[in-house]
Protein backbone atom coordinates (compact mmCIF):
# COMPACT_ATOMS: atom_id res chain seq x y z
CA UNK A 1 0.00 0.00 0.00
CA UNK A 2 1.60 3.17 -1.05
CA UNK A 3 0.08 6.13 1.02
CA UNK A 4 0.87 10.12 0.84
CA UNK A 5 3.94 11.09 1.87
CA UNK A 6 5.38 7.67 2.29
CA UNK A 7 7.80 7.74 -0.49
CA UNK A 8 10.29 9.99 2.08
CA UNK A 9 13.00 7.03 2.96
CA UNK A 10 15.62 9.17 1.31
CA UNK A 11 15.40 11.83 3.52
CA UNK A 12 14.92 9.22 6.54
CA UNK A 13 18.17 8.09 5.61
CA UNK A 14 20.04 11.52 5.46
CA UNK A 15 18.08 12.23 8.61
CA UNK A 16 19.67 8.99 10.42
CA UNK A 17 22.88 10.22 8.77
CA UNK A 18 22.81 13.89 9.55
CA UNK A 19 21.54 12.81 13.24
CA UNK A 20 25.02 10.05 13.75
CA UNK A 21 26.94 13.06 13.03
CA UNK A 22 25.77 15.07 14.48
CA UNK A 23 26.06 13.27 17.83
CA UNK A 24 29.97 12.08 17.50
CA UNK A 25 30.16 15.89 16.77
CA UNK A 26 28.30 16.67 20.07
CA UNK A 27 30.24 13.84 22.14
CA UNK A 28 33.81 14.25 20.87
CA UNK A 29 33.29 18.02 21.21
CA UNK A 30 31.81 17.58 25.17
CA UNK A 31 33.68 15.07 26.29
CA UNK A 32 36.59 17.46 25.15
CA UNK A 33 35.40 19.98 27.02
CA UNK A 34 34.76 18.17 29.79
CA UNK A 35 38.27 16.84 29.99
CA UNK A 36 39.87 19.23 29.57
CA UNK A 37 37.67 22.16 31.76
CA UNK A 38 38.34 18.69 34.97
CA UNK A 39 41.66 18.42 34.12
CA UNK A 40 42.28 22.36 34.10
CA UNK A 41 40.17 23.08 37.80
CA UNK A 42 41.72 20.03 39.15
CA UNK A 43 44.89 20.67 38.59
CA UNK A 44 44.49 24.16 39.87
CA UNK A 45 42.89 23.22 43.06
CA UNK A 46 45.74 20.72 43.77
CA UNK A 47 48.57 23.49 42.76
CA UNK A 48 46.43 25.98 44.65
CA UNK A 49 46.56 22.98 48.00
CA UNK A 50 50.75 22.65 47.70
CA UNK A 51 51.31 26.47 47.52
CA UNK A 52 49.30 26.43 50.62
CA UNK A 53 51.15 23.40 52.04
CA UNK A 54 54.66 24.71 50.89
CA UNK A 55 53.86 28.17 52.60
CA UNK A 56 53.02 26.57 55.70
CA UNK A 57 55.62 24.21 55.98
CA UNK A 58 58.12 26.89 55.58
CA UNK A 59 56.99 28.98 58.31
CA UNK A 60 56.75 25.97 60.84
CA UNK A 61 59.81 24.71 60.18
CA UNK A 62 61.47 27.24 61.09
CA UNK A 63 59.64 27.35 64.63
CA UNK A 64 59.02 23.82 65.38
CA UNK A 65 61.13 22.55 68.32
CA UNK A 66 62.95 19.66 66.60
CA UNK A 67 63.57 18.42 70.32
CA UNK A 68 60.48 17.06 70.53
CA UNK A 69 60.18 14.35 68.30
CA UNK A 70 63.38 12.97 70.32
CA UNK A 71 61.65 13.72 74.10
CA UNK A 72 58.31 13.14 73.23
CA UNK A 73 57.07 9.04 73.17
CA UNK A 74 53.87 8.54 75.26
CA UNK A 75 50.72 10.00 76.24
CA UNK A 76 52.46 10.62 79.63
CA UNK A 77 54.48 12.95 77.70
CA UNK A 78 52.15 15.24 77.01
CA UNK A 79 52.51 17.09 80.50
CA UNK A 80 55.49 18.03 79.15
CA UNK A 81 55.87 21.89 78.55
CA UNK A 82 57.78 21.55 75.43
CA UNK A 83 54.87 19.24 74.30
CA UNK A 84 52.27 22.09 75.35
CA UNK A 85 54.30 24.76 73.58
CA UNK A 86 54.29 22.67 70.65
CA UNK A 87 50.73 21.91 70.63
CA UNK A 88 49.68 25.40 70.98
CA UNK A 89 51.97 26.81 68.31
CA UNK A 90 50.35 23.63 65.92
CA UNK A 91 46.87 24.46 67.23
CA UNK A 92 47.12 28.38 66.36
CA UNK A 93 48.67 27.68 63.01
CA UNK A 94 46.26 25.23 62.22
CA UNK A 95 42.86 27.60 62.87
CA UNK A 96 44.84 30.26 61.01
CA UNK A 97 45.70 28.51 57.86
CA UNK A 98 42.21 26.59 57.61
CA UNK A 99 43.46 23.01 57.40
CA UNK A 100 41.92 20.34 58.66
CA UNK A 101 44.62 18.00 60.55
CA UNK A 102 48.05 19.89 61.19
CA UNK A 103 50.23 17.42 63.76
CA UNK A 104 53.99 15.67 63.90
CA UNK A 105 54.54 12.21 64.04
CA UNK A 106 57.54 9.63 63.99
CA UNK A 107 58.72 6.76 63.70
CA UNK A 108 59.57 5.11 67.08
CA UNK A 109 62.50 2.74 68.74
CA UNK A 110 59.88 -0.59 67.88
CA UNK A 111 60.05 0.55 64.54
CA UNK A 112 55.89 2.15 64.66
CA UNK A 113 54.64 4.89 63.04
CA UNK A 114 53.14 7.37 65.71
CA UNK A 115 52.04 11.03 66.84
CA UNK A 116 54.05 13.74 68.68
CA UNK A 117 51.84 16.37 68.79
CA UNK A 118 48.02 17.02 67.37
CA UNK A 119 47.19 20.50 66.48
CA UNK A 120 43.53 19.96 66.57
CA UNK A 121 41.79 21.06 70.14
CA UNK A 122 42.20 18.55 72.92
CA UNK A 123 38.30 18.07 73.63
CA UNK A 124 37.86 17.22 70.14
CA UNK A 125 36.60 13.43 69.25
CA UNK A 126 39.53 12.67 66.63
CA UNK A 127 42.36 14.07 69.05
CA UNK A 128 45.51 12.18 68.85
CA UNK A 129 48.00 11.94 72.05
CA UNK A 130 51.62 11.49 71.69
CA UNK A 131 52.45 7.90 70.87
CA UNK A 132 48.76 7.12 69.56
CA UNK A 133 49.87 4.88 66.53
CA UNK A 134 49.29 6.10 62.74
CA UNK A 135 46.13 5.31 60.97
CA UNK A 136 46.82 1.88 58.03
CA UNK A 137 45.58 4.20 55.60
CA UNK A 138 48.44 7.16 56.02
CA UNK A 139 51.23 4.99 56.92
CA UNK A 140 52.50 4.50 53.07
CA UNK A 141 52.93 7.90 52.40
CA UNK A 142 54.19 8.76 56.10
CA UNK A 143 57.06 6.08 55.12
CA UNK A 144 57.71 8.05 51.74
CA UNK A 145 58.10 11.11 53.92
CA UNK A 146 60.16 10.23 56.61
CA UNK A 147 62.71 8.66 53.87
CA UNK A 148 63.02 12.14 53.14
CA UNK A 149 60.73 12.92 50.13
CA UNK A 150 57.90 15.53 50.31
CA UNK A 151 54.31 13.73 49.66
CA UNK A 152 52.29 16.94 48.13
CA UNK A 153 48.20 17.02 47.29
CA UNK A 154 47.58 15.21 44.39
CA UNK A 155 44.29 13.10 44.67
CA UNK A 156 41.34 12.83 47.09
CA UNK A 157 42.28 10.03 49.60
CA UNK A 158 39.19 8.29 51.16
CA UNK A 159 39.83 7.49 54.92
CA UNK A 160 37.84 6.28 58.13
CA UNK A 161 37.33 10.46 59.10
CA UNK A 162 36.58 11.63 55.38
CA UNK A 163 37.63 12.32 52.36
CA UNK A 164 41.43 14.15 52.42
CA UNK A 165 44.21 15.64 50.45
CA UNK A 166 46.94 14.80 52.28
CA UNK A 167 50.68 15.92 52.78
CA UNK A 168 53.54 14.72 54.40
CA UNK A 169 56.59 16.64 54.92
CA UNK A 170 60.17 15.45 56.08
CA UNK A 171 61.53 17.54 59.19
CA UNK A 172 65.21 17.44 58.96
CA UNK A 173 67.62 18.20 61.91
CA UNK A 174 70.94 19.00 60.14
CA UNK A 175 70.98 15.68 57.71
CA UNK A 176 68.66 13.56 59.45
CA UNK A 177 65.46 13.17 59.15
CA UNK A 178 63.90 13.16 62.90
CA UNK A 179 60.21 13.52 61.95
CA UNK A 180 57.14 14.38 59.90
CA UNK A 181 54.74 17.04 59.71
CA UNK A 182 51.64 16.13 58.32
CA UNK A 183 48.83 18.77 56.63
CA UNK A 184 45.34 17.43 55.55
CA UNK A 185 43.03 19.30 54.17
CA UNK A 186 39.48 18.23 54.15
CA UNK A 187 37.90 17.14 50.62
CA UNK A 188 34.57 16.26 51.51
CA UNK A 189 33.13 19.57 49.50
CA UNK A 190 35.57 18.65 46.47
CA UNK A 191 34.79 14.99 46.05
CA UNK A 192 31.20 15.60 46.05
CA UNK A 193 31.50 18.49 43.36
CA UNK A 194 33.68 16.44 41.45
CA UNK A 195 31.76 13.22 41.85
CA UNK A 196 28.31 15.25 41.00
CA UNK A 197 30.31 16.27 37.80
CA UNK A 198 31.29 12.90 36.91
CA UNK A 199 27.30 11.86 37.05
CA UNK A 200 25.56 14.91 35.40
CA UNK A 201 27.93 14.98 32.85
CA UNK A 202 26.56 11.67 31.01
CA UNK A 203 23.19 12.99 31.36
CA UNK A 204 23.76 16.33 30.09
CA UNK A 205 25.68 15.36 27.08
CA UNK A 206 22.78 12.95 26.21
CA UNK A 207 20.36 15.80 26.40
CA UNK A 208 22.45 17.93 24.35
CA UNK A 209 22.84 15.08 21.73
CA UNK A 210 19.40 14.97 21.92
CA UNK A 211 18.68 18.36 21.62
CA UNK A 212 21.55 18.78 18.72
CA UNK A 213 20.15 16.13 16.66
CA UNK A 214 16.78 17.61 16.97
CA UNK A 215 17.77 20.83 15.58
CA UNK A 216 20.13 19.92 13.26
CA UNK A 217 17.46 17.82 11.03
CA UNK A 218 15.51 20.25 11.44
CA UNK A 219 18.52 22.82 10.48
CA UNK A 220 19.12 20.50 7.49
CA UNK A 221 16.21 19.96 6.10
CA UNK A 222 15.90 24.10 6.05
CA UNK A 223 19.21 24.56 4.38
CA UNK A 224 18.95 21.07 1.65
CA UNK A 225 15.21 22.19 0.78
CA UNK A 226 13.87 25.35 1.78
CA UNK A 227 10.23 24.52 0.62
CA UNK A 228 10.39 21.34 3.03
CA UNK A 229 9.69 19.15 -0.29
CA UNK A 230 11.48 17.10 -2.06
CA UNK A 231 11.86 18.60 -5.15
CA UNK A 232 12.95 15.71 -7.04
CA UNK A 233 9.71 13.71 -6.39
CA UNK A 234 7.30 16.58 -6.47
CA UNK A 235 5.15 18.36 -9.75
CA UNK A 236 5.89 22.19 -9.03
CA UNK A 237 3.24 22.94 -10.83
CA UNK A 238 0.74 20.79 -9.00
CA UNK A 239 2.45 20.08 -5.76
CA UNK A 240 1.14 16.64 -6.35
CA UNK A 241 4.17 13.38 -6.58
CA UNK A 242 5.53 13.38 -9.90
CA UNK A 243 6.33 10.58 -12.60
CA UNK A 244 9.76 10.23 -10.90
CA UNK A 245 7.87 9.42 -7.63
CA UNK A 246 5.23 7.52 -9.97
CA UNK A 247 8.02 5.04 -10.95
CA UNK A 248 10.09 4.55 -8.08
CA UNK A 249 6.61 3.69 -6.04
CA UNK A 250 5.79 1.43 -8.81
CA UNK A 251 8.79 -0.48 -9.05
CA UNK A 252 8.55 -0.92 -5.61
CA UNK A 253 5.27 -2.14 -5.07
CA UNK A 254 6.15 -4.56 -8.16
CA UNK A 255 9.19 -6.04 -6.27
CA UNK A 256 7.51 -6.42 -2.99
CA UNK A 257 4.11 -8.42 -1.47
CA UNK A 258 1.54 -5.69 -2.36
CA UNK A 259 -1.95 -6.45 -1.42
CA UNK A 260 -4.82 -5.32 -3.26
CA UNK A 261 -5.21 -2.10 -5.07
CA UNK A 262 -6.91 0.18 -6.87
CA UNK A 263 -5.36 2.14 -10.24
CA UNK A 264 -6.55 5.08 -11.43
CA UNK A 265 -5.70 6.73 -14.20
CA UNK A 266 -6.96 10.46 -15.12
CA UNK A 267 -6.90 12.99 -18.40
CA UNK A 268 -8.01 16.34 -18.97
CA UNK A 269 -10.03 17.24 -21.88
CA UNK A 270 -9.57 19.91 -24.65
CA UNK A 271 -6.57 20.71 -22.31
CA UNK A 272 -4.73 21.89 -26.34
CA UNK A 273 -7.74 24.10 -26.82
CA UNK A 274 -7.44 25.90 -23.78
CA UNK A 275 -4.13 26.81 -24.56
CA UNK A 276 -4.63 27.55 -27.99
CA UNK A 277 -7.54 30.14 -27.10
CA UNK A 278 -7.07 31.26 -23.50
CA UNK A 279 -3.19 31.27 -23.23
CA UNK A 280 -1.19 28.58 -21.52
CA UNK A 281 -1.48 30.71 -18.07
CA UNK A 282 -5.16 29.33 -18.44
CA UNK A 283 -4.07 25.92 -19.01
CA UNK A 284 -1.52 25.98 -16.16
CA UNK A 285 -4.74 26.75 -14.38
CA UNK A 286 -7.14 23.90 -15.54
CA UNK A 287 -4.52 21.50 -14.64
CA UNK A 288 -3.72 22.96 -11.13
CA UNK A 289 -7.98 22.92 -10.68
CA UNK A 290 -7.98 19.47 -11.54
CA UNK A 291 -5.63 18.59 -9.51
CA UNK A 292 -7.26 19.93 -6.60
CA UNK A 293 -9.77 18.19 -6.93
CA UNK A 294 -7.41 15.14 -7.41
CA UNK A 295 -5.67 15.59 -4.41
CA UNK A 296 -9.45 16.85 -2.78
CA UNK A 297 -10.98 13.18 -3.66
CA UNK A 298 -8.00 11.14 -2.41
CA UNK A 299 -7.76 12.11 1.20
CA UNK A 300 -4.92 10.71 3.40
CA UNK A 301 -5.06 7.31 2.13
CA UNK A 302 -4.50 7.28 -1.86
CA UNK A 303 -1.37 9.13 -3.56
CA UNK A 304 -1.65 11.45 -6.30
CA UNK A 305 0.67 12.14 -9.35
CA UNK A 306 0.85 14.08 -12.53
CA UNK A 307 2.55 11.79 -14.65
CA UNK A 308 2.19 14.02 -17.91
CA UNK A 309 1.26 17.28 -19.40
CA UNK A 310 -2.29 16.80 -18.63
CA UNK A 311 -1.94 12.76 -17.51
CA UNK A 312 -2.60 12.05 -13.60
CA UNK A 313 -2.68 8.37 -11.98
CA UNK A 314 -3.85 7.57 -8.08
CA UNK A 315 -3.21 4.53 -6.59
CA UNK A 316 -6.10 3.76 -4.10
CA UNK A 317 -5.63 1.44 -0.87
CA UNK A 318 -8.39 -0.47 -1.48
CA UNK A 319 -8.59 -2.94 -4.24
CA UNK A 320 -12.29 -2.83 -4.92
CA UNK A 321 -14.40 -1.51 -7.80
CA UNK A 322 -16.64 -0.22 -5.47
CA UNK A 323 -13.83 2.36 -3.62
CA UNK A 324 -12.41 3.20 -7.62
CA UNK A 325 -16.15 3.98 -8.64
CA UNK A 326 -16.59 6.01 -5.44
CA UNK A 327 -13.26 7.93 -5.84
CA UNK A 328 -13.87 8.78 -9.79
CA UNK A 329 -17.56 10.05 -8.43
CA UNK A 330 -15.72 12.19 -6.23
CA UNK A 331 -12.72 13.97 -8.10
CA UNK A 332 -15.92 14.30 -11.12
CA UNK A 333 -17.87 16.43 -8.18
CA UNK A 334 -14.67 18.11 -6.55
CA UNK A 335 -13.53 19.55 -10.42
CA UNK A 336 -17.17 20.44 -11.54
CA UNK A 337 -17.06 22.77 -8.46
CA UNK A 338 -13.64 23.88 -9.01
CA UNK A 339 -13.77 24.31 -12.56
CA UNK A 340 -13.59 27.81 -14.31
CA UNK A 341 -16.72 29.09 -16.73
CA UNK A 342 -15.12 29.52 -20.10
CA UNK A 343 -16.34 29.19 -23.30
CA UNK A 344 -14.71 25.50 -23.64
CA UNK A 345 -15.81 23.02 -21.75
CA UNK A 346 -13.52 21.48 -19.49
CA UNK A 347 -13.78 17.50 -17.96
CA UNK A 348 -11.87 15.29 -16.76
CA UNK A 349 -11.78 11.50 -18.06
CA UNK A 350 -11.05 8.68 -15.77
CA UNK A 351 -10.82 4.89 -15.51
CA UNK A 352 -9.53 2.42 -13.19
CA UNK A 353 -8.09 -1.23 -13.09
CA UNK A 354 -7.86 -3.78 -9.95
CA UNK A 355 -4.50 -4.84 -9.35
CA UNK A 356 -4.69 -8.48 -7.52
CA UNK A 357 -1.07 -10.04 -6.77
CA UNK A 358 -2.54 -13.21 -5.46
CA UNK A 359 -4.46 -14.19 -8.55
CA UNK A 360 -1.07 -14.10 -10.58
CA UNK A 361 -1.97 -10.19 -11.73
CA UNK A 362 0.81 -7.80 -13.07
CA UNK A 363 0.65 -4.47 -11.85
CA UNK A 364 1.82 -2.94 -15.40
CA UNK A 365 -0.93 -4.93 -17.02
CA UNK A 366 -3.00 -3.50 -14.26
CA UNK A 367 -2.02 0.11 -15.42
CA UNK A 368 -2.39 -1.00 -19.28
CA UNK A 369 -6.23 -1.98 -18.21
CA UNK A 370 -6.43 1.71 -16.35
CA UNK A 371 -5.51 3.63 -18.97
CA UNK A 372 -7.72 1.92 -21.67
CA UNK A 373 -10.46 2.62 -19.43
CA UNK A 374 -10.06 6.04 -19.52
CA UNK A 375 -9.28 6.39 -22.98
CA UNK A 376 -12.57 4.53 -23.45
CA UNK A 377 -14.13 6.99 -21.15
CA UNK A 378 -12.58 9.83 -22.87
CA UNK A 379 -13.99 8.27 -26.13
CA UNK A 380 -17.50 8.07 -24.80
CA UNK A 381 -17.10 11.80 -23.51
CA UNK A 382 -16.68 12.95 -27.40
CA UNK A 383 -19.35 11.25 -28.93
Amino acid sequence: MVKKGENRLPVRRVDIQVSAFTILIVLFSTLCVFTVGYRITYSDMIDSLRERVSSLHASLDETLDKTTFETINTREDAGLDSYREMQQLLHLAKNTAGVRYLYTAKENAAGELIYVVDGLDPEASDFRYPGDPIEPEIRDDMALALSGMSVLPDRIKTTDWGKIFISYLPIHEGDRVVGVMGIEFAADHQYNTYLMLRILTPLVITLFCLLSVVFAVIFFRRISNPLFRDLSNTDQLTQLKNRNAFEVDIRNMAAGNTARLGIVSLDLNRLKAVNDTLGHSAGDRYIQRAARAIQSACGSEAAAYRIGGDEFAVILPQGSAQAAQAFIARVQKEFGQLREDWEIETSLAAGYALYDPEGGDDLQAALRRADAAMYEHKRRQAE
